[in-house]
């Protein structure tokens, strides 16, 4: 299960249960001794945030990805198809009223299009980088 998919919404009781049972797992598999299981779940009990639930299963909150980069992708995406319809639109309105199709939407399509992979790219970058240095550890 993801780390950005794992917690949702409010933190609840269960969102602490689930996380006191990952660090239970982990411990049973020798990732920890009995005191950093201890503190893990000490930072699980009293977390009011899911972002401070996530550094306690994780470790360090640098192994977390953040939301918001999480999310930007998907921002991206969205308001790039917008704009691209409302220019779709005015330039569809613009052709049947004046007849002057010029392909000025292009640059809006294909622009935005640059834009919204680059960010796609950026949060696959940073994955990856995240990948590699676990890896390496």
């Amino acid at each position: 299960m993801s780390a950005t998919n794992r917690f949702a919404g409010r933190v609840t009781e269960l969102d602490r249960k689930l996380a006191a049972t990952e660090i239970e797992h982990a411990r049973s598999e020798g990732e920890y001794d009995v005191s950093e299981a201890a503190r893990r779940l000490a930072l699980a009990q009293t977390a009011t945030t899911h972002a401070a639930l996530r550094v306690a299963v994780a470790g360090r909150p640098d192994d977390v990805i953040p939301p918001a980069l999480e999310a930007a992708p998907r921002i991206a995406a969205a308001l790039w198809l917008l704009v691209s319809v409302v220019h779709v639109v005015i330039w569809l309105m613009i052709g049947v009223i004046s007849g002057d199709w010029d392909l000025w939407p292009l640059w809006v399509l294909f622009g935005g299009g640059v834009l919204a992979g680059g960010v796609w790219a950026a949060r696959e970058w940073d994955r990856r980088l995240r990948s590699v240095s676990r890896v390496g550890e």
